[in-house]
């Protein structure tokens, strides 16, 4: 039988393994939004931090102001001109998919959005 402090330690080594064997979702992915057409991020994830930024595409960025990803769930703010763009987005296989949330002074518009990893 496991003493309390056993265990303990055996759960932290399980959280840990589980940590490290979690997806990393650094790197570049482009795709499209119906109702705002394309879509291009350069992710950078550090733990459950992600930062980095997104646009339009490749050329025209703006930076992620906060950024997390929690398992298969991201979530990140872009500032653009005067207004945020905050993603909600959940890996499906090879695709990041979910919503985008526009907001600027009083209006407020969200769409859909599909990424996929850019090949390196």
């Amino acid at each position: 039988m496991m003493s309390a402090p056993s265990v303990a330690a055996w759960a932290v080594v399980c959280v840990a393994a589980i940590s490290m064997a979690a997806t990393d979702y650094s790197g570049k992915w482009s795709g499209t939004s119906p109702e705002m057409g394309a879509v291009y991020a350069v992710l950078q994830q550090d733990g459950a931090k992600l930062s980095g930024s997104a646009g339009p595409n490749e050329a025209r960025q703006f930076p992620i102001t906060t950024g997390k990803a929690e398992g298969d769930h991201l979530i990140f703010d872009v500032k653009m001109g005067g207004g945020t763009m905050r993603f909600d987005l959940t890996a499906n296989g090879a695709e990041l998919r979910g919503t985008v949330h526009l907001s600027e002074g009083d209006q407020n518009a969200s769409a859909s959005v599909v990424l996929k990893r850019v090949a390196q």
